[in-house]
């Protein structure tokens, strides 16, 4: 292969050689008339002209191609520069944002508008900042001018939803969340926030309407919302549980509904495949105490529940209040104390000694065992917005006016939104000023 290129090299070498020898010994003559002029020249000066001539018309080209360019080349170094300018400004916005730095948003924001010419991003965190900021004057302004971005519809809306609202305009954000949700059927964020809004009104059927049918797969908040409403709207417990048992609220409603048929097996079986989740003396009072018919029926729940409970494996403290709970309402005194004997002492709460009370009272072979001088307070129910307290479920706030956000300490269903980070991550109104 390389023998062949050297080969097709030497044969190229001898034919231009032998060209330029050959124009040597026979220059030639050449004559040109212009305008009563002869020239003369022989083949290799008209040659060396054509070349000068050619040079120069190259030269002449990206002369006139670089002056031309220059306005170009001025703009490109500019954009690179606001590029730069630009980035900066992004990188300060996610570092405001975590220092709740409102100010700076804003002002990096209005850098970003002008480095590159952004309308929507912008527009948004001025937006943003403002409402943060609870000067809902300014945040009108820039709502205005989102409103006139095609492309910015969506976030129009959410945040006028989010203006009615600061501004105490309910009748005005149901109203305008009623028109949006046909526009986006699958959107849950409208669809919760007129559930909401419905649901304080006590409008339990419109409220389960409104989220319905929302894909709910991903949003286990909203499916338990939506569960609680269909309990409260009237619709059947022991299906509804079907549907979702992630709600305390749902399964001691489906519990009670067993009950009310006889369906005893049915009932403690709702408890075995949920206690784990709840860890809450609460089902376990409904399906000891819930249209209770003698004491051979209490007899035979507390022999359910000591099946079932016995099974778990983590005997948590509540399990064994559970446990002891059950067999003294089964008037198994001895049975119940052996139970709270296998709590520590160091863990007792109120609950647990005045059980302990109950059944010195009930038997006086039973006597009150030496106690902590400091009894631990009892679980509550606890609101996750302003962390009232409560002595049982509700399924609206009455210190915030939060909706399905009373939760039981123990259990495992927790609310997605741990923290103020994750909070501003998912959803960047999120902790906005509380809007009664």
């Amino acid at each position: 292969m390389i023998l062949i290129r050297l080969v097709k090299l030497f044969f190229l070498i001898i034919v231009i050689s032998y060209s330029i020898v050959w124009l040597a010994d026979n220059p030639g003559n050449i004559e040109i008339v212009w305008k009563d002029y002869l020239l003369q020249t022989d083949l290799i000066g008209f040659a060396f002209f054509l070349v000068f001539l050619v040079f120069i018309l190259i030269f002449s080209y990206f002369f006139i191609q670089k002056i031309t360019s220059f306005p170009e080349r001025i703009r490109a170094s500019r954009n690179i520069k606001f590029q730069r300018l630009g980035n900066k400004a992004l990188n300060d916005i996610a570092s405001n944002i975590f220092l709740n730095e409102f100010d700076e948003i804003e002002k990096n924001s209005r850098k970003l508008r002008k480095y590159f010419d952004n309308q929507i991003f912008s527009t948004f965190m001025l937006f943003y900042s403002s409402m943060v900021k609870n000067d809902t004057i300014q945040a009108k302004k820039y709502l205005n001018l989102l409103e006139n971005i095609p492309e910015a519809g969506y976030i129009f809306k959410r945040g006028l939803v989010l203006i009615h609202l600061k501004e105490r305009k309910i009748d005005a954000a149901k109203e305008l969340l009623s028109e949006v949700i046909n526009d986006f059927p699958n959107d849950d964020w409208f669809g919760e926030r007129l559930a909401i809004i419905l649901s304080k009104e006590e409008k339990w059927e419109q409220a389960l309407n409104a989220i319905e049918n929302i894909n709910l797969k991903k949003n286990k908040r909203l499916l338990n919302m939506v569960a609680n409403l269909k309990i409260l709207s009237g619709k059947k417990p022991t299906e509804v549980v079907k549907f979702s048992s992630d709600s305390i609220f749902v399964v001691a409603e489906a519990i009670k509904s067993y009950l009310d048929n006889g369906e005893l097996k049915k009932a403690s079986n709702l408890i075995e495949k949920n206690w784990s989740n709840f860890d809450c003396l609460f089902i376990i009072e409904v399906f000891m105490r819930h249209n209770l018919n003698n004491e051979k029926d209490s007899l035979q729940r507390f022999k359910l529940i000591s099946r079932i409970l016995k099974k778990v494996k983590f005997q948590s403290d509540e399990t064994k209040l559970a446990l002891a709970f059950s067999a003294f309402e089964a008037n198994m005194w001895g049975e119940s104390q052996s139970f709270l004997d296998m709590i520590k002492k160091s863990s007792l709460d109120n609950r647990m000694v005045d059980l302990y009370k109950k059944i010195s009272e009930k038997s006086i072979k039973i006597s009150l065992p030496s106690l902590p001088d400091e009894i631990i307070e009892r679980p509550l129910w606890r609101c996750e917005e302003c962390k009232r307290k409560y002595e049982a479920w509700k399924f609206i706030c009455d210190e915030c006016g939060e909706v399905n956000k009373i939760i039981w300490p123990k259990s495992s269903f927790q609310s997605q939104n741990k923290n103020k980070i994750t909070n501003i991550l998912q959803n960047s109104f999120s902790h906005f000023p509380k809007m009664n």
